[in-house]
């Protein structure tokens, strides 16, 4: 025990103040108050904004490069759904309404993915906002694949794959439309014995290909180097002189007589009497009509029908006096086999007896029949006596994958020939589209790779069913959201 008045622990407790926190420094003054002056001032600000409408404070980010214009329009998103059923519609729109398909479809169409689906998502869970200035059309195969993964639509006898997780993995091979006995059926490239092109044109690919060819010279000092290839055993034929891109690059114009075959493929049909004269590229009533104008109109044309095939010596006489004499230069002579008679009152002198088509039906007969004229890329059918010939129509699919989209352009390092093998093609027959392999081959769905998203090659919204260019907003309704005023009505007249 320790003595009396000795220093102890309970007489140093004594010391110390119980009631210390109660008390307020100047530190814990400034503590208390900001603690309650800065979330009143917050409070305030959100108030205040609230009344004027401004809602940028709420934003969760940046939205997307195509919706920068209205960046801080919340109520431009963020609206009603529109009148619901048993529920009255609120009067407010803003940041604390979600996102409906009306506020999207106002500018969208949002056309359906297909007749025969299901289930029909909102477009805000696929289309996610405030995500950085990201295209919103770039969405991952999960929004796909919650549909595909089990496939179940109203018609049970659509033809669509019924199990797709992943395109590398689980993708079918590609399918082309091939028309067959009237219809169009959905052919697998790996089908082989039903995988045929039907079109009515003949043409062989590795022909066209080869080095070398007749008249390919000619072609660069007339068009240039464009669409040719210098080899060792001489210019060759690019792929790319007949197959041009459209002005996106995604995919090819269509294949032109004029543009990529009339060069070496020319239609001529009376080379001794119309050297270097070529028929057009038409229907057969086209290449009558044209036939019959060029020799009625030559100097030794053929005389039209009906005429007699020969006129007595004073008609041919008078004809020859009527003829006005053509004005000779210094150096010119007037001899008669030199100078062709002219047209002389709808008549014409005797043409002279030259090898070759001598008439319309000769050269009609030269285009249609023989083998180096239309036949040659054309069906015909049997032509009859009287009548003229009808070509079959090309039917030249212009898209082979129409459920699908490709850009040529993002492509354009490889060659035509990596993909389509039209080096080894030499029937008419022969479909030349790429088999699921070869994109597998850069689009490996790894970080390595390209990428392998659904939507890399196809769209949810049905093309087919999309909105007329013509909108239906004006420029004041876009860019401020408010609708514009109603027409003011007609003024009273009195009457």
């Amino acid at each position: 025990m320790p003595g009396p008045g000795r220093y102890t622990t309970k007489t140093r407790a004594k010391r110390i103040e119980l009631h210390y926190f109660k008390q307020l420094y100047p530190f814990r003054r400034w503590k208390l108050m900001l603690s309650i002056a800065v979330p009143a001032v917050a409070a305030a600000c959100l108030l205040v904004l609230a009344a004027l409408g401004d809602q940028r404070v709420y934003n969760s980010g940046p939205v997307s490069t195509s919706h920068a214009m209205f960046d801080v329009q919340c109520a431009e998103c963020h609206t009603n759904a529109g009148p619901q059923p048993g529920k009255a519609e609120a009067a407010s729109n803003g940041y604390w309404l979600r996102v409906s398909d009306r506020a999207c479809q106002k500018c969208h169409d949002g056309a359906v993915h297909h007749d025969t689906q299901l289930y029909t998502p909102t477009c805000a869970s696929c289309h996610v906002e405030h995500k950085g200035r990201v295209a919103l059309a770039l969405m991952s195969n999960q929004h796909c694949v919650q549909c595909h993964r089990d496939l179940k639509t109203k018609d049970p006898a659509t033809v669509f794959q019924k199990d797709i997780k992943a395109f590398p993995a689980t993708h079918p091979e590609f399918a082309v439309n091939v028309a067959e006995g009237g219809r169009v059926l959905r052919v697998r490239l790996d089908d082989k014995p039903r995988l045929k092109d039907t079109a009515e044109v003949k043409l062989n690919h590795r022909v066209h290909l080869k080095p070398g060819l007749k008249g390919v010279d000619e072609l660069k000092s007339q068009r240039g180097a464009r669409g040719l290839i210098d080899t060792p055993k001489g210019l060759q034929l690019s792929c790319t002189f007949c197959h041009q891109p459209d002005g996106p690059q995604q995919y090819m114009q269509p294949i032109s007589y004029v543009k990529h075959c009339a060069d070496c493929h020319p239609l001529g049909f009376d080379a001794e009497k119309f050297p270097g004269a070529v028929a057009p590229h038409d229907k057969p009533v086209i290449v009558h009509a044209f036939l019959r104008t060029k020799y009625l109109e030559s100097p030794q044309g053929e005389k039209p029908a009906g005429e007699k095939a020969g006129a007595d010596k004073g008609e041919k006489k008078a004809e020859e006096e009527d003829q006005p004499r053509r004005r000779l230069g210094p150096r010119e002579e007037s001899t008669e086999e030199e100078q062709p008679r002219a047209r002389i009152g709808g008549r014409k002198a005797e043409p002279e007896e030259k090898p070759g088509p001598k008439g319309v039906k000769e050269a009609e007969q030269f285009l249609f029949e023989n083998k180096q004229g239309c036949k040659y890329c054309h069906t015909l059918n049997a032509r009859d006596k009287d009548k003229l010939p009808e070509v079959a129509a090309t039917a030249i699919p212009p898209r082979w994958l129409p459920h699908s989209r490709f850009d040529h352009g993002a492509h354009r390092p490889l060659a035509c020939a990596e993909c389509h093998k039209a080096t080894q093609s030499t029937e008419t027959t022969d479909v030349l589209m790429p088999q699921l392999a070869s994109c597998r081959e850069c689009h490996r769905g790894t970080t390595a790779g390209a990428r392998s998203e659904c939507v890399e090659c196809h769209r949810y919204h049905d093309p087919a069913k999309a909105r007329d260019l013509n909108g239906p907003l004006t420029i004041r309704q876009l860019v401020t959201g408010v609708s514009a005023p109603p027409p003011a009505a007609p003024a009273a007249t009195g009457k």
